[in-house]
């Protein structure tokens, strides 16, 4: 039996278009998330899956909001002896007679996402690096600003930079500094550090 499963488009036409696809691809039943966000169609339509039953969307991204979920759903229908049709893609659009030969393309197929997902990772982090550069020979860039600190754009937080200031000063130990304020005891220690390079730079100053 085939179970499909697609979200609600706000173009009604298309939707139209692809519920009569998937009946016209033989699926008996069709669940439609009516609410973006919840998946309580698509948690109904796994249920009703049981061994030889095949999974049908359009597209792999119904099937999860990011890769894990997509991994987690892969696994669910292995372990229902289930397989998966994804009409967008010509090698899984019919059902593979030989339950193995379905899931090694199921697997492959997750695979190879996987593996995009990690050059889209480095090409990202590559872009970034590069943009950051440029800005940096220009002279424009600023860095991340920094959240507690005397010129911190958020009041809230420039006042607390002030009283931790004020406590380590006054020999308080960072683990109660960074409780009371509920903040990483890293970010104590980054103030301690500029106080400390303050303090050195005054004595320099002075002996010079």
């Amino acid at each position: 039996m085939i179970i499909a499963y697609t979200e609600l488009d706000k173009k009604i036409r298309r939707e139209k278009r692809q519920i009569y696809d998937f009946f016209s691809r033989g699926a008996k039943h069709v669940f439609i998330e009516r609410y973006h966000g919840e998946r309580t169609e698509f948690t109904k339509a796994l249920n009703l899956i049981t061994a030889g039953d095949h999974l049908m969307v359009e597209t792999m991204d119904q099937l999860g909001r990011n890769y894990q979920e997509l991994i987690t759903v892969v696994k669910t229908l292995k372990e229902k002896k289930a397989s998966l049709l994804v009409t967008s893609i010509p090698l899984l659009s019919r059902p593979i007679v030989d339950f193995k030969v379905s899931q090694f393309v199921e697997e492959l197929l997750i695979q190879l996402l996987k593996d995009m997902k990690e050059r889209e990772k480095l090409e990202h982090k590559r872009r970034q690096a590069e943009g950051i550069q440029a800005a940096k020979e220009k002279g424009v860039y600023k860095g991340k600003p920094t959240l507690y600190a005397a010129d911190a754009k958020d009041p809230e937080k420039r006042s607390a930079y002030y009283n931790i200031v004020k406590m380590l000063k006054e020999g308080e130990p960072i683990q109660k500094i960074a409780r009371q304020h509920q903040i990483a005891r890293t970010t104590v220690y980054r103030i301690k550090q500029e106080l400390n390079q303050l303090e050195k730079d005054g004595d320099a100053c002075q002996f010079d």
